[in-house]
């Protein structure tokens, strides 16, 4: 991948090809940043620059040998390492190279989730353990086949356990001439302070609309409005805005289950409240948190248009003309409450919560919070 092919960062690209221009390139160095903004596909676009036979000041080339390896992620120079799932036969991040191979070259923007689904580990714990950690001692312990740097990129170092994390530190300290490791992280909470004091840290910022609605309508060719209510909703993380435009009937589901929900709650019909929290219930994982996203998006769209006058431009048509009776509802009465209900149930989501029974507990706790917007 180019640095041109990378969406945003425009700072950052220039900050690492003057790095590279000075050879003053730091042996370790950690991509830091939140998810959706983009770091990974930015330490590929500078592994590739550093391995090209022929870069220009601020790129790679894109057609030599070397950059075509670097492409479909065969380089013998370039490594990975990402969190897995010990199972039989499946040991460290080698035996998944095949699938890391295909899932990358098809989308570099992508989340753990993503990953682990794709290998049909959801929910389950990936980790990068210590066998890890000694395949990577092996590997850069011999030469460059290009002759230039051996690059390891370690995806989600937070995932690392303490023995890995221990052992990775001593290559760290003394790392083999011409070697390089990007540590690509979305926090740095659970990694050793030791290893966190020995990269240079380089902060990735979320991504703007500037960035995200360019790209969505050059990729997949959607309009103006729908480009930025996506990239609105997304807020900066442009894998759910790629897998928000992929999925773009998703959206519409999503709104239709808000109306039904939202209809059932101001009613207090019990019955349409179960069936829309079986309904929640049943959708994967990552739906259900689109869906709390999506609901986030429309409360504060509502409130915004009791401000505005119903002056948005954010909104679908079904959108709009729903929020022209409904936006009344969401005002300083019951805002708070319903925000940190839909952030608390995103949360627990994300920690395997059993979603029956957290969406049966929202759909109630809703009519309360609806009645006192009234």
């Amino acid at each position: 991948m180019q640095f041109s092919k990378v969406v945003g960062h425009q700072k950052v690209k220039d900050l690492l090809a003057k790095e590279a221009q000075n050879d003053r390139i730091s042996h370790a160095q950690m991509f830091l940043g939140p998810e959706g903004s983009g770091k990974l596909p930015l330490a590929i676009a500078f592994s590739q620059f550093l391995l090209c036979d022929n870069p220009t000041k601020k790129d790679a080339c894109g057609k030599c040998p070397s950059c075509t390896k670097v492409e479909h992620n065969v380089h013998p120079d370039l490594h990975f390492v990402y969190p897995i799932v010990k199972s039989k036969g499946i040991v460290t991040s080698d035996d998944r190279r095949q699938e890391w191979n295909l899932f990358l070259e098809k989308n570099p923007y992508f989340n753990l989730n993503m990953w682990q689904d794709s290998t049909d580990e959801m929910g389950k714990n990936a980790q990068i353990g210590v066998d890890e950690s000694k395949q990577i001692l092996k590997k850069l312990s011999l030469k460059s086949y290009s002759g230039k740097y051996k690059i390891m990129i370690l995806w989600l170092p937070e995932k690392m356990n303490g023995s890995a994390a221990n052992k990775l530190l001593k290559i760290l300290e003394e790392p083999p001439e011409k070697t390089l490791f990007f540590l690509v992280c979305d926090s740095i909470e659970s990694i050793l302070p030791t290893i966190i004091s020995r990269t240079q840290i380089i902060k990735i910022p979320q991504l703007t609309n500037d960035d995200i609605v360019p790209f969505i309508k050059k990729i997949y060719g959607t309009t103006d409005k729908n480009a930025l209510s996506i990239s609105n909703l997304a807020d900066g993380n442009i894998v759910e805005a790629i897998n928000m435009v992929q999925g773009d009937q998703a959206h519409h589901i999503y709104f239709d289950i808000f109306v039904k929900l939202m209809r059932a709650a101001y009613a207090i019909d019990a019955l349409k409240l179960m069936d829309v929290a079986e309904e929640l219930a049943s959708l994967g994982r990552e739906n259900q948190k689109n869906f709390l996203k999506y609901g986030l998006h429309i409360f504060r769209e509502s409130l915004l248009s009791n401000y505005t006058g119903n002056q948005l431009t954010n909104l679908r048509a079904e959108e709009q003309a729903f929020l022209e009776k409904f936006a009344r509802f969401i005002n300083n009465q019951n805002i708070t409450a319903l925000t940190q209900e839909f952030n608390d149930s995103f949360y627990h989501i994300e920690r395997n919560a059993n979603p029956k029974i957290l969406f049966t507990d929202l759909v109630i706790k809703l009519t309360k919070m609806i009645k006192k917007g009234v």
